[in-house]
């Protein structure tokens, strides 16, 4: 019953997506800082907290999804960043990875075959490294 009701009430609400979950997690690494260093974090922390809460009620769907959009511009590259760094330490025994001295693309290559001569996929300049 109670489930119910809650489903009438956030109807036509945002609701949470990835921004609101990064406020959140942002809120809980300053609330942890604050507790540990810097007093006044808190009230940042507390800040984040209700900017997020505001954002799961709001019925201005198209406000919350253009700042979605803002926030995933500047997440996306980031998270790139880092799930590349990842695959690449995960693969570091099987691949050698360097870039392309014309274009700088991130190329990879199997490790142990010596001197191979790579052709960039990108820019299509032929080039000698170490593997």
């Amino acid at each position: 019953m109670f489930f119910q009701k809650f489903q009438r009430f956030m109807y036509g609400r945002y609701g949470t997506d990835a921004f609101s979950f990064f406020l959140l997690g942002l809120g809980l690494v300053l609330t942890l800082l604050a507790g540990l260093f810097f007093r006044p974090l808190v009230l940042l922390a507390d800040l984040l907290y209700l900017y997020a809460i505001f954002r799961l009620f709001s019925r201005n769907i198209p406000a919350r999804q253009k700042e979605l959009s803002a926030f995933l511009r500047v997440w996306g590259p980031v998270k790139g960043w880092f799930s590349f760094q990842k695959r690449r330490f995960s693969e570091r025994k099987l691949y050698r990875y360097f870039k392309c001295p014309n274009c700088k693309q991130a190329l990879r290559a199997p490790r142990g075959r010596g001197k191979i001569e790579v052709t960039c996929q990108k820019c299509h300049k032929v080039f000698i490294t170490k593997t």
